[in-house]
């Protein structure tokens, strides 16, 4: 049962969103460095009240794992939107919840893994959180979503509530750097860290992504570290929304 509130979201918000699908979609351009060109998007989930104003997804996250059944309902509903309202051509990034995956696991039937599987297009990202047991729901789920022929993304690396797991980073085909390193780019030993990260990603033939890239400050360093892809409000005119 939802507490009555939870990071500021009541249950009677939190009822009517869900019972009325005040859902959208918004598309992200993730952009090739050299060819200043969209190589894929990545769908992210958005939220409305009555009043059509937007509400923070991570609220709304943070309240449905309090129940594990609902978590995976609006998980699912969410994907559907973003699949089905894509733009056509391109790869399309899909971040899936690895707790709402785990509620069905690696069972053929998972409507999460149904939805998704044999779809050459699409990449799914897998978050990380300080919880152990998060790793081990990823790997599984990235396992069972790459035995389907899916590539696989690794977002948030560096954010600072994420860990890193050696076993997923490892398996995944895109390295997604948290906006973070361009924070504290200047602090010391994190320049060798992120060069580490970046010659590791490299010589594995992995794909990097830099998230966060506001400006054209931000660019220059993203060229300086040779990531493949940037992504970012710099590009936030290219931005497209689905509201309901």
């Amino acid at each position: 049962m939802f507490k009555e509130v939870f990071s500021g979201i009541d249950n009677f918000t939190l009822y009517d969103i869900i019972q009325n699908r005040r859902f959208g979609a918004e598309y992200q351009p993730i952009i090739d460095l050299k060819s200043g060109e969209i190589m894929a998007w990545e769908g992210l989930a958005r939220f409305y009240n009555q009043e059509g104003d937007t509400i923070r997804p991570d609220l709304i996250f943070e309240a449905l794992h309090a129940d594990e059944l609902s978590l995976f309902n609006v998980e699912y509903q969410m994907k559907w939107l973003q699949l089905t309202s894509a733009p056509v051509g391109d790869k399309l990034f899909l971040n899936i919840d690895p707790h709402a995956f785990a509620l069905f696991g690696n069972d053929e039937r998972n409507p999460l893994l149904e939805l998704l599987k044999g779809k050459s297009h699409l990449v799914v990202e897998i978050i990380e959180n300080t919880d152990a047991s998060d790793a081990v729901y990823s790997s599984g789920m990235g396992q069972a979503y790459r035995d389907h022929g899916l590539q696989i993304a690794l977002d948030d690396i560096g954010a600072p509530d994420s860990m890193l797991s050696f076993d997923i980073l490892l398996g995944v085909d895109y390295l997604k750097l948290d906006r973070s390193w361009i924070k504290n780019q200047k602090k010391q030993h994190y320049e060798q860290l992120l060069h580490a990260l970046c010659h590791f990603a490299r010589a594995s033939g992995k794909k990097l992504i830099l998230e966060g890239v506001e400006n054209e400050n931000d660019l220059m360093f993203a060229k300086y570290l040779g990531v493949d892809y940037v992504q970012g409000f710099l590009y936030r005119p290219l931005f497209i929304q689905e509201r309901p």
